[in-house]
């Protein structure tokens, strides 16, 4: 299925995330590679990453709740929440956090971009979607 414009710059993000969830999966946490990719990944996080989960959170989630798409909702406010937890063991200075923060990434990526983006295209109005995504706000749902 082709990406929805309004999903793009999303779908986008997610590219860098899975380069670093990539290389913070096979990084030697210890070495001076590690302490530079974990500063970076803190770094993408604030810059990026939860501004991206922001966003979501704010427009995306409540409009597939609210069509009754409440388990994969779940399932991916659930990852946000592992995501964060494991940023906060990066920022306490946990090394051994990096490679789980890659795999969580890579993991909950993935979902979005196979099953929750999919999902979205499928049961959300286009101009809505797109209107919301453009100036965040909950996405209207269409009266049954």
């Amino acid at each position: 299925m082709k990406r929805s414009d309004a999903l793009i710059p999303l779908s986008r993000e997610h590219h860098e995330a899975l380069v670093l969830a990539r290389r913070a999966g096979g990084c030697n946490v210890d070495s001076g590679a590690g302490r530079v990719l974990r500063e970076h990944v803190l770094q993408r996080w604030e810059a990026q990453f939860e501004p991206h989960f922001a966003l979501e959170e704010l427009a995306l989630f409540p409009a597939l709740a609210a069509v009754g798409h409440d388990m994969p909702v779940a399932a991916a406010v659930a990852d946000h929440a592992e995501l964060r937890q494991l940023v906060g063991r990066l920022r306490r200075g946990d090394a051994t956090a990096l490679a789980a923060w890659g795999a969580a990434m890579d993991r909950h990526v993935r979902f979005e971009e196979r099953t929750l983006f999919p999902l979205a295209q499928r049961v959300l109005d286009p101009v809505a979607l797109a209107e919301s995504m453009a100036r965040p706000a909950p996405i209207p749902v269409p009266s049954p």
